[in-house]
């Protein structure tokens, strides 16, 4: 039967489609809040329109707050440049033309020249500083008139990418931009070998903020979707792999769908959409919700350029899953194209099954209590950097995650051997836990339970979490310097934003445990105090 699948809807996707359709979405500098996003979903619904698809706009008012989660308002980036001066020689120049993550997004507009000046022990003083960590933090706390941007975990020679999104009554005099790690290593290193040498930094910023509606689309081929595909559609230019690669999986899919109705033809609704902040806003576009999930972000990557591996994301295991189970089988069966000495067949791309981690749409839909599962490639080398670019993607492994992405839903919506597939996707999760215990050392007793028994979370009787617990939220009702220690917790946010609130209302008890050894963890006993304050916060002044 899953031969008969693969076949069926292989012939359905087209790589010259995918091509064009990657073109399309990566010209546009697709920052949430911005014209350019909304001109991008535009163009796509035309498109999908013209191969005989019904769309809808959903229109999201900017600014506000839903649930935990705050919209971001209007904002365009025109044009800006930056450019560092020794003397009268500059020996470094940047144009938003040519690197589009330049500019933080949703800052504010500016222009001037000043002294460059470097943080010292989180002091910051200057007319231009040159610092790293949290933006929003940074905008918030540094008193100058450039903030320049540096990440150490983006690819050195890139432009990172960052996002201020603040609300317009957050609009201070002051500009943020983004340079490349080797730009401020070597800024550094120069006043560092002469402390009187001057360099000063010229930039303009020409950004504005505006009221136009944020878009988002949906398409629907049945008012009872058994799957909903969503893919987050924002992201600076290019964004070819985060996220114009999952937004075209599930252009494909759609029109995949489309174009093979038989008797096996699959109700399906698909969503591209501002990551999260129009996520949050689906429950309501759709007229009943779908059965189960598959969410594409970051998929279909030449791995070899990425060093990327295609992560299966899972749910949490105390809620019951059905679709994850069958979204690792179909990319089991499409990937394994290798071949042993035996015969056998044999993982031809890199992938794995990951435990639940929060970071992009599928968060929300699981706080629902939809059956929800990720497509995920982590990580990838040029990942928020203006060095996202369509020669990091491979359209072959595109056109195979949009195959297993459309085996996953048609095998769940025939119910195919769901107790044996079930079954074995358990089996394989305790061995799989069983094998890292022996690597981490973290012996997975709780969770052992839960992957045989009965989960105590049943998909559709889920008490609702209306959206995640997001970052800004957490800032803001937090000790600023505990936030800070926060953020560098391996798993933090992952336990903070989702799953722990989900779990606490609806009655999970060892929240905390069942966290550590579903993701093999082992906090040390200052972080878990760290982990437990911010816990109690969220528990008393958040969810009351």
């Amino acid at each position: 039967m899953i031969h008969e699948l693969v076949s069926k809807y292989r012939e359905n996707l087209h790589a010259s489609m995918a091509r064009d359709l990657l073109n399309i979405i990566t010209r546009h500098h697709r920052i949430q809040g911005s014209r350019e996003l909304n001109m991008a979903i535009q163009e796509l619904r035309e498109i999908l329109n013209g191969m005989g698809l019904s769309t809808k706009l959903l229109k999201i008012t900017p600014g506000g707050v839903k649930g935990y989660m705050e919209i971001p308002a209007g904002w365009n980036l025109k044009k800006a440049y930056l450019e560092f001066k020794v003397g009268g020689t500059i020996i470094e120049k940047f144009d938003s033309k040519d690197y589009p993550t330049l500019v933080a997004a949703h800052s504010p507009p500016g222009e001037g020249c000043g002294e460059l000046s470097i943080c010292t022990n989180e002091e910051c003083e200057g007319d231009v500083v040159l610092a790293k960590g949290y933006v929003y933090d940074l905008y918030k706390t540094i008193d100058a008139k450039l903030i320049l941007l540096y990440d150490p975990k983006r690819f050195m020679d890139a432009v990172p990418y960052t996002g201020l999104f603040i609300s317009k009554n957050e609009v201070l005099d002051k500009v943020v931009m983004n340079i490349p790690y080797i730009t401020a290593l070597r800024l550094q290193s120069m006043l560092i070998e002469n402390p009187t040498r001057k360099i000063t930094v010229c930039w303009k910023v020409d950004s504005e903020y505006s009221e136009e509606e944020i878009l988002a689309l949906l398409a629907c081929n049945a008012d009872e979707p058994t799957v909903l595909y969503t893919s987050h559609i924002c992201h600076p230019k290019p964004g070819a792999h985060d996220n114009a690669s999952g937004s075209v999986a599930n252009a494909l899919i759609a029109f995949a769908i489309a174009n093979s109705k038989n008797q096996d033809y699959m109700p399906s609704c698909h969503a591209w959409i501002p990551e999260y902040t129009g996520t949050i806003f689906l429950k309501n576009a759709l007229k009943n919700p779908p059965k189960a999930v598959i969410n594409l972000d970051m998929v279909g990557s030449n791995q070899g350029v990425t060093g990327s591996t295609l992560n299966v994301v899972i749910p949490p295991l105390f809620m019951d899953s059905t679709i994850a189970a069958y979204a690792y089988l179909s990319v089991k069966y499409v990937m394994d194209t290798a071949s042993s000495f035996g015969g056998f067949k044999l993982p031809g791309t890199r992938y794995s099954v990951s435990p639940y981690t929060a970071g992009s749409d599928h968060d929300v839909t699981i706080g629902w209590g939809w059956d929800s599962v990720m497509y995920n490639e982590w990580p990838s080398k040029y990942y928020h950097t203006s060095m996202d670019a369509l020669s990091t993607l491979s359209i072959t492994s595109l056109i195979q995650i949009s195959l297993a992405s459309l085996i996953a839903g048609s095998l769940y919506h025939q119910r195919f051997k769901v107790e044996q597939v079930r079954a074995r996707f358990k089996e394989y999760l305790k061995a799989w836990y069983g094998i890292e215990s022996l690597k981490t050392g973290i012996s997975p007793t709780l969770i052992s339970g839960l992957i045989e028994a009965d989960r105590p979370l049943i998909p559709e009787k889920v008490k609702e979490l209306e959206t995640p617990i997001s970052h800004r939220l957490l800032y803001k009702v937090m000790d600023r310097d505990v936030f800070l220690r926060l953020r560098e917790i391996r798993g933090a946010s992952t336990y903070l934003s989702l799953y722990a609130p989900l779990g606490y209302i609806n009655g999970v008890e060892n929240l905390m445990e069942l966290f550590k050894q579903e993701n093999l963890i082992a906090w040390t006993k200052n972080e878990e105090i760290i982990i437990n304050n911010a816990w109690s916060i969220i528990k008393n002044e958040i969810l009351k």
